[in-house]
């Protein structure tokens, strides 16, 4: 049986939607719909038995070696093409989507993803659960071990009566399939993303070797309006796959004229703003390692004559539409280059209600193609390439998960317990609580009566004051710390996979080396570190923030 394997994605200036299990992180809320059940129903084992059969209408016909599937992706106003491969337990997938380009590659033990700006990493936690799921559903294992399905009843798709079962591969996350209860094909995948649940909906199956394959599937992301529609054009099985298809990508790093570049930071109420050059001309971007993309004001394009391709969302604080794409051929940064590289165009100062005034935001991209040491009180960035730099030397070195396109760490809470936070340098707050985390730990944080708005990327969010009497960052412990419980049921604060954000406010008492292309951040005390025990007083919550 074949269909689309798992290829998590995220696009430029999108949330922690980072993610989306099997194609482009681009599109729809799902919206499930009530359907009479057929009469009678049959048992679930009897259910699984016809899936089966429906999908391997020719069981006599021997799997493949290899399967090729190739075809063209539209959506949100760009369109392309899409490649995989499957041979043994090698998958690729290859998406190229205007100027979005994302390659996924597993080796049956390791999963690597590559985008458009040659950053390359290796997923492991919250999209390796997805992928592992997803492919398990793909390649069919569910069939063939009951103990992973947990049936759900009859359900409905597109006003389709269809058999909803729960899927969950071995260390895969859980997710959902709809089986069709007139064809007996598949119907639906669904898994959880930030703010929701995604869809896949697969659709004109044609038997192909003895398995039938969806030929068009339409992915649709949670919290957006859109979908992206995959057609399958060819299919192609047995032919003898190079095996460095399914090796990891070569990452690209940013090229320096020296060893090592230092740049001097401009303070602002948000946050650092970085030296930019485009084109010979010269801007400030926001310094925010919260940021999945590079984004370029809308009034700096035109000063450029970029001419941005899509319809594209960011989110932030909320859903702001308006986003689109373009190739700027080199950005540097102090001497530090990377060429080829694509940007997001966006009217910052109407997305944040005037709040960001910067050119631009400097975002994961960056992080990830370079070593940087930001000092936040010398308001200096140093900058080398990660195949020479020794920057890494001074400090505490934490493990960051990159799965999502951000750098996420795993912080301690007086008891003992741990919980992963995104490391924000967009962020002026010191502390940042999302729902989800809140709700399922009561009283990690005394609350007050006192509320504060933030302001982001999607307007403004409201957060009630709290005071966490303690979190530990590897091996240094910051007392009484000023956080805002995020109330938002939807936007990149209300992410599901997230406990919160780690802003300036307690980054500022550190030298922070980023070393993302090696999965570490190293922590050194700054020259007037504060652990924050005899603080008296606190500064106001902010929330300028871009994703």
């Amino acid at each position: 049986m074949w269909r689309p394997f798992s290829t998590p994605t995220g696009a430029i200036g999108a949330p922690r939607s980072r993610v989306s299990g099997a194609a482009l992180s681009l599109a729809a809320s799902l919206c499930l719909l009530a359907a009479a059940s057929p009469s009678p129903v049959p048992s679930a084992s009897r259910i699984i038995q016809l899936h089966q059969r429906a999908m391997r209408p020719d069981a006599a016909v021997p799997a493949p070696a290899s399967t090729e599937l190739l075809g063209y992706v539209e959506g949100n106003g760009l369109f392309g093409t899409f490649r995989q491969y499957r041979q043994g337990a090698g998958t690729r997938s290859e998406v190229r989507l205007g100027p979005l380009d994302l390659v996924t590659v597993g080796d049956g033990k390791r999963l690597w993803e590559s985008d458009q700006n040659g950053s390359v990493r290796e997923l492991t936690g919250v999209l390796r659960a997805r992928a592992l799921t997803s492919d398990f559903i793909a390649g069919g294992g569910y069939l063939n071990d009951p103990a992973t399905l947990t049936y759900l009843g009859v359900d409905a798709s597109e006003r389709r009566p269809c058999y909803r079962f729960a899927v969950q591969a071995p260390r895969g996350d859980r997710q959902w399939i709809c089986i069709d209860a007139r064809t007996y094909l598949l119907d639906r995948q669904e898994f959880v993303e930030g703010q929701g649940i995604a869809s896949v909906d697969f659709s004109e199956y044609r038997t192909v070797d003895g398995s039938a394959v969806a030929y068009r599937w339409v992915q649709r992301d949670a919290g957006s309006p859109g979908g992206v529609v995959f057609t399958v054009d060819d299919v192609i099985d047995g032919r003898a796959l190079d095996p460095t298809l399914f090796e990891r990508p070569p990452p690209r790093y940013v090229e320096l004229a020296a060893p090592r570049a230092v740049v001097s930071l401009r303070r602002t109420p948000v946050g650092y703003e970085a030296p930019v050059e485009i084109a010979g001309r010269r801007f400030w971007f926001l310094l925010d390692s919260g940021s999945q993309g590079i984004i370029v004001d809308a009034a700096v394009a035109d000063a450029l004559g970029l001419h941005g391709r899509g319809s594209l969302s960011a989110v932030g604080a909320g859903v702001v539409g308006g986003l689109a794409v373009a190739r700027v051929a080199a950005l540097s940064v102090g001497g530090a280059t990377l060429r080829d590289v694509t940007v997001g165009i966006l009217d910052l100062s109407q997305a944040t209600g005037g709040a960001l005034v910067a050119d631009g935001v400097l975002g994961f991209p960056f992080f990830d193609a370079a070593v940087l040491r930001f000092d936040p009180r010398a308001a200096t960035l140093e900058i080398a390439s990660p195949t020479d730099a020794d920057l890494t030397a001074d400090g505490e070195r934490l493990t960051v998960q990159l799965d999502r396109r951000v750098p996420v760490v795993e912080a301690g809470f007086a008891g003992g317990g741990t919980a992963p936070f995104v490391i924000d340098t967009g962020s002026s707050a010191e502390l940042l609580l999302y729902p989800d985390f809140v709700r399922r730990h009561p009283g990690i944080a005394p609350l007050d009566l006192e509320q504060h708005r933030g302001v982001g990327i999607g307007g403004q969010v409201s957060m009630r004051s709290a005071t966490v009497p303690q979190l530990t960052l590897g091996s240094v412990a910051l007392y009484n710390v000023r956080a805002g419980l995020v109330l938002a049921s939807r936007g990149a604060f209300s992410d599901r996979f997230d406990a919160g954000n780690i802003g300036l406010g307690i980054l500022r008492n550190f030298v922070i080396t980023f070393d993302e292309p090696a999965g570490a951040l190293y922590l050194l005390r700054g020259r007037d570190f504060d652990d924050g025990r005899f603080r008296p007083q606190y500064e106001p919550l902010g929330l300028p923030h871009v994703r």
